[in-house]
């Protein structure tokens, strides 16, 4: 669980990423999952006061339908035409006028096919470059806004639709948000343990967001404590009973666990380009490289759950690459070439190629069978293969390829049975008798 602290450090590289992405189709929104109470609301306020810009709260559990995205009205044009338009949400509006004084200053000139936009993007920028983007906020010229979406996830079904839908396509009807408007949501905890009253985001809504769990930590909050004035009585209480703090019950916490994805590491690819572009905006402490290594970690953990961001980094560090498949079946029975290679593979590494190695064999096995005697020489590959990995390894790889059908729905296992009816053997639980008979046969 990250602490609000760290997490406000990571929203903030997070939503700033999206200034310096090279994606037209791509956007990064944080999506802070955490108790209530433990201060979210004031964290994205702050990341907003620290950028030079303004944070537009918007309380989820209160709107109703049609008020986030605009009522209908009538009114009559310059011709004396009826026409009806949506009368903005007052944030909307407001966004609009900056956006047309921002055009205005910048000396921009209305072309003739500006109205291919609309009347509402008219004035959009779009056109500036990452470098001239990172610019205008350091210097101030322009005033970023983060747009807070607070208790998303406890709101009516209809509401809940509209604001998913401005999250995700950071538009809403028709107007396109200028590229110094950022959007983080909050939510309660949604699981099916939850004692929260939630909507519940399928996995595809789900993947379009970085999700960063936040809890509570009783060391900064009677850091807080002290710079906000709470009584001394209350923060010495705090301090010799943390746990009083607030309730540690499993009904309160967000269990869900982050899964990947090619949008995923599309995210990530973007988080971990970004850093280097926008350090001015970050401290020197916050600079420091262990500092971005651990939120780096954090974010990637956040968005692709953390086995799959310990293999990533473990493999950014690791001097050897995991081997091919064509690599091992291209040398000769014994793999005289690619044993060595083999054996001298880290744990991490070793992992790697059985799931490439599994990949090949799930898609080109059967093919692969059509030639006896290439099948016959495969199977003692995979035999050496095997015994050039340690026991644990040489276990998992037993046990995904008894998991795994090939494309045509034939099962792995059944194909390759002779090369791994010793470890299969051995992970069941079988009396001697039983296991001689086996072997016997």
């Amino acid at each position: 669980m990250i602490s609000i602290n760290e997490a406000k450090r990571l929203i903030k590289r997070a939503i700033l990423a999206n200034i310096v992405c090279e994606k037209p189709n791509l956007a990064i929104t944080p999506l802070v999952s955490g108790k209530h109470g433990i201060g979210k609301s004031a964290m994205i306020k702050s990341i907003a006061a620290e950028l030079g810009g303004v944070c537009i709260t918007i309380e989820g559990g209160t709107l109703k339908e049609g008020e986030i995205t605009g009522l209908p009205y009538q009114y009559k044009d310059e011709d004396g035409k009826t026409k009806f338009r949506f009368l903005p949400y007052y944030a909307v509006e407001r966004i609009q006028n900056e956006e047309k004084r921002l055009f205005e200053a910048a000396g921009g000139i209305l072309t003739d096919d500006s109205a291919l936009a609309g009347d509402e993007n008219r004035y959009a920028q779009n056109s500036l470059t990452s470098a001239e983007r990172v610019e205008a906020i350091r210097t101030g010229r322009v005033r970023p806004v983060i747009i807070f979406i607070d208790e998303i996830n406890r709101t009516e079904n209809s509401v809940y639709k509209e604001l998913m839908n401005i999250l995700l396509t950071r538009s809403v009807n028709g107007y396109q948000f200028p590229w110094w408007v950022f959007f983080v949501g909050a939510m309660n905890p949604s699981t099916q343990n939850s004692v929260y009253a939630t909507n519940e985001m399928d996995p595809a809504q789900l993947d379009r967001f970085i999700k960063i769990k936040v809890g509570d930590n009783a060391s900064e909050w009677l850091r807080f404590g002290k710079t906000t004035g709470i009584s001394p009585s209350i923060l010495t209480f705090i301090k010799d009973n943390p746990k009083c703090l607030s309730s540690d019950e499993k009904d309160l916490n967000d269990e869900e666990k982050p899964t990947p994805s090619p949008r995923g590491w599309d995210m990530v690819d973007t988080l971990l380009k970004s850093e280097p572009l926008l350090r001015d905006f970050f401290t020197e402490r916050e600079n420091d490289p262990r500092t971005v290594e651990k939120d780096m970690k954090n974010l990637v953990t956040a968005k692709l759950g953390s086995s799959v961001a310990t293999m990533f980094f473990a493999s950014l560090v690791s001097q050897s690459r995991a081997i091919l498949p064509e690599e091992i079946l291209d040398d000769d029975e014994t793999l005289s070439h690619m044993k060595e290679s083999l054996e001298k593979l880290s744990a991490a590494k070793k992992v790697q190629t059985c799931d490439l190695m599994l990949n090949f064999l799930k898609e080109n096995l059967e093919f692969l069978m059509l030639d006896t005697v290439g099948f016959e020489k495969l199977k003692k590959q995979l035999s050496v293969f095997v015994k050039t990995l340690d026991s644990s390894t040489r276990l998992l790889f037993a046990q995904n390829i008894a998991a795994t059908n090939t494309d045509d729905g034939n099962s792995l296992i059944e194909l390759l049975f002779d090369v791994f009816e010793s470890d299969l053997i051995s992970i069941l639980d079988l009396s001697d008798q039983t296991r001689k008979l086996i072997e016997n046969s």
